[in-house]
């Protein structure tokens, strides 16, 4: 289970930051991209880095019953990395495509996989949802700062042809979609009143925070303390099931290695990239450098959800 403090002190800090923004404070403003740049590279990319130990400790019996090591997980986490890499390079409208479709998922899944909604086909319909309002919504708020990156991302200066006041408009009513939606799951017994509630007060947040802060501070915010933090709770949980002494200095420990070979990786990407990349440029190969990292953490995070999902249906039969 996450915990409730925890919740409670992201969503103050929210607060906080969205009063901050509120203010307009020319710091705020212009120190947006480089606190967001912090957050993402402290907790943000960490909290991928124990993938590895996800799978020993999930596919340990099979591992030993068919006498097999690590091998194929490296040799296949790495392999998709690479050819991940490789589409974007070569077919960037597809590689961004991609990386919006397994962003919406990913964020989705682990938005709402504690909550138990009975039905498979409305808790795809939630994930769906849920990940589309927290991925897209600062996009279509910030589409003036949005579209220079995705411009970059996808090697096309045509793709997105809306008005930055129509990404506005498209913001707000994806707020609402998901207010709405989140009332009807009530409504219809979906969701407890319990933990709907919860969500829409993060709903309100969220929004708040999309509309009027900064697109990276938007964005990091949510990325970090919404999303990698209860991963990250999520995975120190599963691990005390293996290790009941199991705490979050094991975890810190674990993953140091693998996150600073992921950013000296970043640091060689953007080092081959040339010295003369626009701003613009560079905070699009690091998203570059996200979504490739993502896609087999995703997986790897998809299995870890479906086995607690197990886990929980076994206890309460």
């Amino acid at each position: 289970m996450r915990s409730s403090k925890l919740q409670s002190v992201v969503q103050l800090i929210t607060l906080i930051i969205l009063l901050g923004c509120l203010s307009n404070h020319p710091f705020v403003i212009s120190s947006s991209l480089i606190i967001a740049i912090i957050l993402i590279v402290a907790i943000g990319i960490p909290h991928g880095a124990n993938d590895h130990l996800l799978f020993f400790s999930l596919f340990q019996n099979k591992l030993k019953e068919k006498n097999k090591s690590g091998g194929l997980f490296y040799s296949t986490y790495l392999g998709l990395i690479v050819l991940y890499a490789l589409c974007w390079y070569f077919i960037p409208v597809f590689s961004l495509a991609l990386f919006l479709i397994i962003s919406i998922y990913h964020f989705g899944q682990s938005n709402l996989y504690t909550y138990p909604i009975k039905s498979k086909v409305i808790k795809i319909i939630s994930i769906l949802i849920s990940g589309i309002f927290v991925l897209m919504t600062p996009i279509f708020a910030h589409l003036e700062t949005a579209i220079p990156i995705i411009s970059s991302l996808s090697q096309n200066d045509n793709l997105i042809k809306i008005s930055y006041e129509q990404g506005r408009e498209i913001s707000v009513w994806l707020g609402i979609l998901m207010f709405s939606y989140l009332i009807i799951l009530m409504l219809t017994k979906q969701l407890i009143w319990q933990n709907g509630m919860i969500e829409l007060i993060n709903v309100l947040l969220l929004m708040g925070l999309y509309y009027f802060a900064p697109l990276w501070i938007g964005f990091a915010v949510y990325f970090t303390l919404w999303h990698a933090i209860p991963s990250i709770e999520d995975q120190i949980n599963f691990f005390k099931i293996k290790q009941s002494n199991y705490h979050l200095g094991n975890y810190i420990k674990e993953i140091l290695p693998y996150t600073i070979l992921a950013l000296l990786g970043l640091v060689l990407a953007l080092k081959l990239s040339g010295e003369y990349i626009t701003q613009n440029q560079g905070i699009a190969l690091l998203f570059a450098f996200i979504a490739v990292i993502t896609l087999p953490h995703m997986i790897m995070m998809d299995i870890l959800y479906q086995q607690i999902g197990k886990n929980d249906n076994s206890i309460n039969q």
